[in-house]
C-alpha cells in the first residue's frame, strides 16, 4: 500500500526561469492508480499589478476557481487516509511514495491532484502543531488542472524557493 504523507507543519516555492517569475508548487497526484508527490511549475508567469493597493506588486492569475472554504483544523489533528475531494489549491496559513512537510504562511501553499480517478489510496493528512491550523481550499472550476509542466517527481525542494 503506497501512501502519501502531507503533513501540515512544505512547500509553496516561486522559481525562475530566465526573466520571468514562475511559480513551483509541491502536488499530490496521481500515477499508476497510486498517489505520489510531483514538483510543478504554473506556466504562467507573474505579472505587474496595475490593481490600486498593490500596484508594482507581483501577480499570477491561478486560473478558474470554482469557490472557496476556511476550515480550522484543531491541535494534533489527524485527517487520515484520504484522497482529495476535488482539484485544488490548499493554502495553510500559520497557527505512500513520499512525504512533504508544509509549512503554514509563506510557502504554506499546495495543489491536491489525488482524486479517486487517478489515487485509489489516496493520502494522509497530519497537523502535528499546537496550535490550530487554518487551511483555504480554492477548488479549480470544472476540475481542470492549471497549465504546469512537471519540474521532477518528489516535493518541491527549497533550493527551488526564489523570493519575488
Amino acid at each position: 500500500m503506497a501512501r502519501l504523507f502531507a503533513l501540515f507543519a512544505g512547500t509553496l516555492l516561486l522559481g525562475a526561469a530566465h526573466a520571468a517569475q514562475y511559480l513551483n508548487l509541491t502536488t499530490l497526484t496521481g500515477r499508476d492508480n497510486v498517489s505520489v508527490l510531483e514538483c510543478w511549475q504554473l506556466s504562467t508567469p507573474f505579472a505587474t499589478s496595475d490593481v490600486p493597493g498593490v500596484a508594482g506588486t507581483q501577480t499570477l492569475q491561478m486560473g478558474a476557481l470554482a469557490n472557496a472554504t476556511y476550515t480550522v483544523i484543531p491541535p494534533r489533528f489527524d485527517g487520515g487516509i484520504h484522497n482529495a475531494p476535488v482539484k485544488q489549491y490548499v493554502v495553510t496559513l500559520p497557527n505512500a511514495t513520499g512525504e512533504a512537510y508544509v509549512y503554514g504562511g509563506k510557502y504554506g501553499l499546495i495543489y491536491a491532484d489525488d482524486t479517486k480517478d487517478i489515487s485509489s489510496w489516496g493520502h494522509i493528512t497530519r497537523y502535528p502543531g499546537g496550535d490550530e491550523t487554518i487551511a483555504v481550499t480554492f477548488p479549480v472550476r470544472d476540475g481542470i488542472n492549471p497549465e504546469h509542466m512537471v519540474l521532477h517527481d518528489g516535493p518541491c525542494t527549497t533550493e527551488e524557493a526564489f523570493g519575488i
